[in-house]
């Protein structure tokens, strides 16, 4: 791969690749950027084109990779090109971020087969059907966790307060853990995507603080867990009275572009998931400096 082997360029070793633009939720703290930016999810690429995207990117200093979408198991071809990349990086990190719904045992298994680690979120209880806008359970999700538990392979479990769900994240964190999470992220819905668009799913910083102790004082239910105080991101800009309701007091530079980066389902590359600032193409990339890839 000559024309696409990008000599010289050095990618952040985690990279998020959003494979498609679909999915088969409408979660409305859904961060997915393409929500305010539909130009950058304009169409999915194909499998020859994610194919050269593993080449350039294996190449140039990526050893950790995390599929994800829109759902990423709405891809028909997500099994080929997890095996392209296991195959071209043994020793590469794999993982996927799926919402579950397209889970099974075979799905299971082929991830345990060929080392990809599973996430998954856990977006609701009683409110599942409105936090992913369908009319699936949350068993489903509790029972794919079981089951991976049982064939001993991990799964770890984010949790996303919102004003919809908070009456019960407490319940959402047990639940995870019961069913065998390997480990739990919980974090507020960040004011980013449908967010955004509909900041009345967001909870305050003053709500975060007293969920984050509530889970503080559960029994100890054997799992690890970390929580993800971000509301904003530091990367784009905001008005003073969001940051006033959502910024943190100990705000700190936002990593993205340096321990991660983005590529879109429309072969963008972003330094973060949550903005747009700095965005280049993958096949340009190639003819950046290092200091515009960062920047």
């Amino acid at each position: 791969m000559t024309s696409d082997s990008g000599a010289g360029v050095k990618l952040p070793g985690h990279l998020i690749l959003e494979v498609t633009r679909k999915c088969n939720f409408h979660c409305p703290f859904c961060y997915c950027v393409w929500h305010e930016f539909p130009e950058l999810a304009r169409r999915d690429l194909s499998t020859r084109e994610w194919m050269r995207i593993l080449d350039f990117v294996l190449a140039n200093g990526a050893d950790d990779l995390l599929f994800t979408g829109g759902e990423a198991l709405m891809r028909r071809d997500i099994r080929e090109l997890i095996v392209y990349a296991r195959r071209r990086a043994p020793k590469c990190r794999l993982a996927i971020f799926t919402n579950g719904a397209r889970m099974n045992e075979d799905f299971l298994r082929f991830f345990r087969r060929h080392k990809v680690f599973i996430s998954t979120s856990l977006p609701g209880l009683s409110t599942y059907p409105a936090m992913t806008g369908s009319r699936r359970s949350f068993k489903r999700i509790l029972a794919m966790i079981a089951r991976a538990n049982e064939l001993k392979w991990p799964v770890s479990v984010s949790l996303t307060a919102t004003s919809a769900n908070r009456h019960e994240f407490a319940d959402l964190f047990c639940a995870a853990a019961i069913a065998g999470a390997a480990s739990i992220q919980a974090g507020a819905a960040m004011l980013a995507g449908q967010a955004r668009l509909h900041p009345e799913i967001t909870i305050s910083r003053a709500e975060w603080e007293n969920l984050k102790q509530r889970i503080r004082e559960l029994p100890d239910l054997k799992v690890s867990y970390n929580f993800g105080d971000e509301m904003l991101c530091e990367c784009r800009e905001h008005r003073p009275e969001d940051l006033a309701a959502f910024g943190r007091p100990d705000r700190q530079p936002c990593g993205a572009g340096e321990r991660f980066g983005v590529i879109g389902p429309s072969g963008y590359f972003r330094n973060c998931m949550h903005t747009v600032n700095n965005r280049i193409h993958w096949r340009d990339l190639a003819a950046a400096q290092p200091s515009k890839i960062y920047s």
